[in-house]
C-alpha cells in the first residue's frame, strides 16, 4: 500500500499545533440558575435530530494517578463505591424519564472515566444492564470499557467478553517500561500486551491510547512502540502529551526528576512519523486522534453526526456531555457530587448553549474531527453556505493547502491532517481560548 506522507518541506504552516479545538469543556460557563432552566426545558422537548447518540456513565476513580492525568478523579480507596454506583444509577435515571432521552435512540454504551475497570465485572455488568433497561438502544448498539491491564485481570476480561463487550479501551502510552516507571503507569508493557493479546483471543475490538512528546522519548522508542501497536493489530489513538498546570509531571518537569519534552518541531516529526508507519500499515486516520483498520468505524454514527448527535455522560467530573446545542460538565468533586443527585438536581457545574453562530463555527470543526463539511447541511441548517461566513478563514486554509474545496463540501487535505487543530482554530471567536 503506497503510503498516505505529510510532505515534511511544507509542514510549517504554523509555528506549533494546536492539539484540541475550541468549545471544549474548559470554555464552558459555571452554571447559572436561568441557563439550568433552559436546559431542562430543552430536555422536556422531543428529540427529531434523527441522530443516534453515545451515553457515557463515568466511573472517576483510580487505583493510582499517573504523572500526567489531569482528569478530575479520585482514589477508590476513598470512594464509598456502593453508594456513587447508586448515585451514578440515579443521574441516570434523571435523564432517562426526560422526554428528550425517551424519544432518542443510542447505538454506544461506554463505560468511561477514570478507570471503569476498577469495578469488578459484576458491577460493570449490573451498570450497562441498567442502562440498557433505562435507555433505546437500536439493533446495531455496541458497548465500550475503558481500563488498565493493572485492573483488567484475565478472569475480568473472560466476563466481558462473554457478556458481550464489544470493545476495550486501553491507555497503554508506551511500551518503553522505562518511560512507563517515569510516568508512574501501574502496570509494565508486558501486563499491557497479555492483556491486548487475551481480549483479541476473545474476539473482542481493542483500542489503545498512545502518547507521543513525552519526556526523554526518543524517536527510536516511539518507532519501537508504534510497531508493537501495529504487531498487536488494535486501534490506536496517538495524542500528543500536553503537561497540565498542576499535575505531577510538571512538577517533576521543574524539579529536574524528569527531562523536558522535545520542542514543537520534534513533536511534528513524531506525527508524521507516526502518520507515515501506520497508513503504511493499513490504517486509517478517522476521527480526532484515532487510527483504525476496522471499516465500519470510519462511519461511527455518534462522530459522524457532529455537531447535531449527541453524547449523554453522567457521573462525577465528567465533562464530554452535548445534547445538541447544549454542552456541560459535572461537579467534580464525588461528595458534592452525590450530594447533589440524592437532592434531585442534575449535578452539572458547567453549561453552555451555542448560539447559532456558535453552532455555525463548531459545524467547521468536524474538520478537526477528519470529516467533511456539506455545503448543503450547512444551507440547511443556517440559511447560508460556508463561504459566505467563513471567506478568509476557508480562504487562508486553501492558499496553505490545508483544505480542499468543491461544489459539494470542504474537506482537510493529508497537509491538514498534521494541522488539524489549528485549523480548528481558525473558525473559534477572537475571545475565546484567550487563556489556554
Amino acid at each position: 500500500m503506497k503510503s498516505a506522507v505529510i510532505d515534511q518541506n511544507k509542514s510549517d504552516a504554523y509555528n506549533s499545533r494546536e492539539n484540541w479545538p475550541p468549545y471544549t469543556y474548559r470554555d464552558y460557563p459555571d452554571i447559572e440558575p436561568e441557563m439550568y432552566r433552559s436546559f431542562m426545558e430543552f430536555l422536556s422537548t422531543e428529540n427529531n435530530s434523527g441522530r443516534l447518540m453515545e451515553l457515557q456513565p463515568w466511573i472517576s476513580m483510580c487505583d493510582s494517578r499517573c504523572a500526567f492525568c489531569y482528569f478530575p478523579t479520585t482514589p477508590t480507596v476513598k470512594v464509598p463505591i456502593e453508594q456513587y454506583m447508586n448515585m451514578l444509577k440515579k443521574e441516570l435515571d434523571m435523564y432517562a424519564n426526560t422526554k428528550y432521552v425517551k424519544t432518542s435512540v443510542f447505538d454506544e454504551i461506554v463505560l468511561g472515566g477514570g478507570t471503569p475497570s476498577v469495578l469488578s465485572a459484576e458491577q460493570m455488568i449490573d451498570l450497562i444492564d441498567f442502562c440498557k433497561e433505562r435507555y433505546n438502544t437500536n439493533d446495531e448498539y455496541f458497548i465500550k470499557v475503558s481500563g488498565s491491564s493493572k485492573t483488567l485481570a484475565l478472569d475480568k476480561i473472560d466476563k466481558l467478553a462473554a457478556y458481550g463487550v464489544y470493545q476495550l479501551d486501553m491507555g497503554a502510552q508506551t511500551f518503553d517500561n522505562e518511560l512507563r516507571k517515569r510516568l508512574c503507569l501501574p502496570d509494565s508493557a508486558e501486563s499491557v500486551e497479555r492483556a491486548i493479546k487475551h481480549a483479541k483471543k476473545l474476539g473482542m475490538c481493542v483500542c489503545v491510547d498512545l502518547m507521543y512528546n513525552l519526556p526523554g522519548q526518543t524517536m527510536e522508542s516511539w518507532i519501537n512502540t508504534l510497531k508493537k501497536t501495529i504487531e498487536l493489530d488494535v486501534e490506536i489513538d496517538a495524542y500528543s502529551l500536553h503537561v497540565d498546570p498542576g499535575t505531577l509531571l510538571e512538577q517533576m518537569i521543574k524539579n529536574g526528576r524528569s527531562p523536558p519534552q522535545g520542542d514543537a518541531e520534534y513533536e511534528k516529526q513524531q506525527y508524521i512519523t507516526a502518520y507515515k508507519m501506520l497508513t503504511e500499515a493499513g490504517y486509517k486516520a478517522v476521527g480526532h486522534d484515532r487510527f483504525s483498520r476496522v471499516e465500519w468505524h470510519f462511519r461511527e454514527n455518534c462522530l459522524n453526526g457532529w455537531p447535531w448527535g449527541g453524547i449523554l455522560t453522567t457521573g462525577a467530573g465528567c465533562f464530554m456531555g452535548y445534547l445538541q446545542r447544549f454542552s456541560y460538565s459535572n461537579i467534580e468533586d464525588i461528595n458534592e457530587y452525590m450530594a447533589a443527585v440524592k437532592a434531585g438536581r442534575l449535578p452539572i457545574s458547567r453549561l453552555s448553549e451555542s448560539t447559532d453562530e456558535d453552532m455555525m463555527r463548531r459545524t467547521m470543526t468536524r474538520l478537526y474531527l477528519r470529516l467533511p463539511v456539506s455545503k448543503q447541511d450547512f444551507m440547511q441548517k443556517f440559511g447560508k453556505l460556508p463561504e459566505e461566513v467563513f471567506s478568509k478563514q476557508l480562504q487562508r486554509l486553501k492558499d496553505k493547502g490545508l483544505i480542499e474545496i468543491d461544489d459539494k463540501e470542504i474537506r482537510i487535505t493529508k497537509l491538514g491532517d498534521l494541522w488539524k487543530g489549528n485549523i480548528a482554530w481558525e473558525f473559534a471567536p477572537e475571545n475565546l481560548g484567550q487563556n489556554k
